[in-house]
């Protein structure tokens, strides 16, 4: 088929429905992996050029709408440059500060019509099978909180028990249906299924199928479905392998002991033998198997509590759990190793899987914490390594993922590295010289990645300039920066812990100090007792702020306005700044003082 033409066509690879967000602009601000594997990881960000231009003017108005439009069907242009039928379903209209965002699932018509008869006929035979099975079926819906025990019967459901989950609990302990020991597994059970954990085994004796008459050995299979991107549902099956003798189960395949009570996911030593086991039966037996080992890091964690409480903190956690652990669902296994830092094991996935999963995941996140905290914005560092590639036993796995880890720090952040041995030499060898002397080693290449990095967001308005200090004083260990502007070189930013506080620098405008700056309107002073005999009032200051050394940078801003920041190394470890430093400063400094004078940023 050409390109651009009309596609009828049935593939049963593709997706039935994938799920976006469009802003006021109708920009892509967030699509599940299934919309990037079907309109291309790589799409035009605005959604209304891949519409149909016949066809744009009633998507533009079906987006523009409120809720009681609640549809529209338009023709779409998909990544292999054809268009498709596309019904367009509303599921929400919100605010993220004063943008307006609309919540769309996009179906493939013909898709989901060719799918109807098969899924029908699916259906029926589900159903006759749960006719002739004796075991019962349970189910948890999130959003009703209810819990639902049931059997089929001649082609009809027969409930059981239908009761919210934590009151089920309750009832079912305060009535003696689960006793002594019982209790922790059954509590384990609730949990795991409030949770959302995506497969679990749980076996406890309880007289809860008797209503107290008779006690049971039962077994509770269940998994987590996603019903949509937000939304999972709980199913499973309720075996009772022995109804006439009461054997207390002292093994149970999930508990509270393997939880981490803050998220729900598994805690670290349970995370590690389960990682640990399944590396080594997969050394054994298929070395080809492709597993993946990833390391996650929320950035700048700590400053999140110190800005926004440990309550918003806690829920950055719980939040980043949650999509962490319905991103990965069936294909790996997810864990949570301490405050802030999470691992994750990739079971039979490709690359692109991987990178596609994690773009999903990011965007999602930034824009549902932007909704709790506007002035907050989410990112996260990983660390990524191969099974087979990189190792074949769990220690060798897990030192390379946090290698890169770091890496992905240096770089500046909110970024995922996959290591490969061609791009970042020998990783280990490296680690422990990496490790020993922290960020004075980093590299010349990494320094310029994240001044670039910096000056992109600064200039954006993504970073304010009190968050690009702290930034530069914990990437390159500088101690203080100060930024002064005006013909009286007022200090209007600083950071760092000065004895003294900084008011101005106006001894640079006195006793020829300028003719110190060179022709880049770059001071470096290795040493302040240089400046005892020619500048006294500026040794004084600087002595009395406990500063040996620094570097000063001028430059004109857009507003016409002299600046001069000023980079401090406190104590009598005097720093002798490189080349590459005063390079990568220098940079910085140009992008910072284009946000202030233009005031792009606060």
């Amino acid at each position: 088929m050409r390109k651009y033409e009309l596609d009828i066509s049935y593939e049963g690879n593709m997706p039935n429905e994938v799920e976006f967000t469009l802003d006021d602009r109708y920009v892509v601000k967030i699509g599940d992996e299934r919309f990037y594997n079907l309109m291309g990881e790589t799409m035009l960000s605005a959604f209304n050029g891949l519409v149909h231009p016949d066809d744009v003017t009633t998507f533009e108005h079906f987006v523009n709408s409120d809720m009681s439009e609640e549809y529209c069907v338009v023709r779409c242009l998909i990544k292999n440059g054809t268009y498709r039928w596309m019904l367009l379903l509303k599921k929400k209209i919100y605010n993220v500060g004063s943008e307006r965002m609309v919540k769309l699932v996009a179906q493939d018509i013909i898709v989901i019509s060719n799918d109807f008869d098969m899924y029908y006929h699916r259906v029926r035979k589900y159903r006759a099978l749960m006719n002739v099975i004796e075991e019962k079926i349970f189910e948890y819906d999130p959003e009703t909180r209810m819990l639902t025990i049931y059997c089929y019967r001649n082609n009809k459901s027969e409930i059981f028990e239908r009761m919210d989950l934590i009151e089920w609990r309750d009832a079912c302990i305060n009535k003696g249906y689960v006793t002594n020991d019982d209790v922790i597994h059954f509590e384990a059970l609730c949990t795991s299924i409030l949770s959302g954990m995506s497969s679990f085994t749980v076996k406890f004796s309880s007289s809860i199928m008797s209503r107290g008459e008779r006690v049971d050995n039962l077994v509770f299979n269940g998994q987590a479905l996603m019903i949509e991107s937000d939304k999972r549902l709980t199913v499973g099956v309720i075996s009772e392998p022995d109804k006439r003798t009461r054997v207390v189960q002292e093994h149970t395949d999930m508990d509270e002991a393997k939880l981490d009570s803050a998220t729900g996911i598994y805690n670290k030593k349970a995370i590690t033998d389960m990682i640990t086991e399944e590396i080594n039966k997969a050394a054994v037996e298929n070395k080809n198997r492709q597993m993946y080992l990833m390391i996650l890091d929320i950035d700048n964690f700590k400053r999140v509590n110190d800005s926004y409480g440990h309550y918003f903190g806690d829920e950055v956690i719980k939040s980043f759990a949650d999509s962490l652990r319905m991103s990965v669902g069936g294909r790996g296994l997810v864990g949570r190793i301490g405050g802030d830092e999470f691992m994750v094991l990739l079971k039979d996935v490709s690359v692109e899987e991987i990178r596609i999963m994690l773009k999903s995941m990011r965007k999602g996140l930034k824009m549902l914490l932007a909704q709790k905290q506007p002035e907050y914005l989410f990112s996260t560092s990983i660390g990524i390594s191969q099974f087979s590639k990189d190792g074949t036993d769990f220690e060798t796995l897990f030192k390379i993922a946090d290698a890169a880890l770091y890496i992905a720090k240096e770089k500046g952040k909110d970024r995922y590295i996959i290591y490969d041995y061609d791009k970042h030499g020998d990783i280990l060898a490296d680690m422990k010289h990496d490790i020993a002397f922290g960020n004075e080693f980093m590299k010349p290449m990494a320094k310029y990645e994240l001044a670039a990095n910096i000056v992109m967001k600064v200039s954006l308005g993504q970073m304010k300039v009190m968050d690009v200090l702290s930034e530069i004083m914990d990437k390159l260990n500088i101690h203080g920066i100060s930024i002064f502007a005006g013909n009286d070189m007022k200090c209007i930013y600083s950071t760092g812990h000065y004895k003294i506080k900084v008011e101005n620098a106006s001894y640079i405008y006195k006793d020829g100090y300028e003719s110190h700056f060179d022709e880049y309107g770059i001071n470096c002073v290795n040493n302040i007792a240089s400046l005892t005999i020619n500048f006294p009032e500026a040794f004084g200051r600087l002595r009395d702020n406990n500063i040996c050394s620094f570097v000063q940078m001028k430059t004109m801003g857009n507003d016409e306005q002299e600046y001069t920041f000023e980079f401090d190394i406190f104590g009598t470890n005097r720093r002798k700044w490189s080349d590459t430093d005063i390079s990568m400063l220098k940079m910085i400094v140009l992008g910072m003082t284009n946000a202030i004078s233009g005031r792009l940023t606060d």
